[in-house]
């Protein structure tokens, strides 16, 4: 779908849609559809901006932990004031999440989210993994496990397109990290640069994230599949105004439990509704799919 004034008027719409249950009896197939929608829309920009802000999905591959909410910050996002997200576009696919993911929440675009829910800022995009977790600079600096590589970002490197970070990374040495394991023997991903996203000029932002998603294009033999996009962190106080569009688990994968238990944990805490969403990932043969099924909404929380 081209990203035409009037397919972003509807988008819109379906975005503007409140939660609450007694609102709007079909959200969860009109959630399924527009996620569809975003996740086939790619354009370079929106309206030179970042395309994040009108095409794709943010998800964020989540644990239910005992400690936190799951839409709270975790003690490594507490840290690094950032979150990490990945980016699933039909030209940006990937067939797995990170460490295994099976459940999680995904976010509005930000042009589309919903009247009076708060923002976000995307702050910069890595290819693969980022190995952000070591990182500084809210995972988007350098890595404490490659002690004898100072990691810059990748402007300040020279690198503003596509075929120049896959030339930069293929002609890098792997990096001495202490803590290898033996499944990943290629660790330059955690000297790689990041493209970042936070500038004042919106149309270098637009580019630069554009490019981070035409290296996947580029370059099929990645370490890891996925891709990493660094989000700074939200007042977590404001949760309920965080715009949360699904709580999603993989198809096959066993996360439907916890996507439910989620689900009923965020009536519980708002009283408003947000839809389970089935995700089957994307093939070499086959797009993503996204479901929603009235049986996989939790029992007890009403819609």
């Amino acid at each position: 779908m081209k990203n035409t004034p009037t397919t972003r008027h509807l988008l819109a719409c379906l975005a503007s849609l409140t939660l609450a249950p007694f609102a709007l009896a079909n959200v969860g197939d009109d959630t399924a559809q527009a996620m569809t929608t975003y996740y086939n829309d790619t354009p370079e920009h929106c309206n030179e901006k970042p395309a994040f802000r009108c095409s794709g999905l943010l998800l964020r591959a989540t644990t239910p932990s005992d400690h936190y909410f799951t839409w709270d910050h975790s003690p490594g996002t507490l840290q690094k004031q950032a979150a990490s997200f990945s980016y699933l576009r039909a030209d940006a696919a990937f067939d797995r999440l990170a460490e295994s993911g099976r459940s999680g929440y995904t976010l509005f675009p930000t042009d589309y989210k919903p009247a009076g829910n708060l923002g976000y800022k995307v702050m910069c995009a890595y290819p693969t993994d980022g190995d952000s977790w070591k990182r500084d600079k809210s995972g988007c600096g350098d890595n404490k496990r490659t002690p004898e590589i100072t990691e810059a970002l990748c402007d300040k490197l020279g690198i503003t397109t596509a075929e120049q970070w896959v030339s930069h990374y293929r002609q890098s040495p792997d990096p001495l990290v202490e803590d290898r394991w033996a499944g990943n023997p290629d660790y330059r991903y955690a000297s790689q640069c990041a493209f970042d996203v936070r500038s004042k000029d919106l149309r270098r932002n637009a580019e630069y994230f554009y490019q981070s998603v035409r290296v996947m294009q580029l370059m099929n033999d990645r370490p890891f599949a996925w891709n990493e996009v660094m989000i700074q962190a939200w007042d977590q106080t404001k949760f309920a105004e965080l715009p949360i569009q699904s709580f999603f688990h993989i198809e096959g994968k066993g996360g439907l439990g916890d996507a439910q238990k989620v689900q009923k944990q965020w009536h519980d805490k708002t009283g408003t509704f947000i839809p389970v969403i089935g995700i089957r990932l994307p093939s070499r043969v086959e797009a993503a799919r996204f479901t929603y099924r009235e049986q996989d909404q939790h029992p007890l929380v009403p819609r």
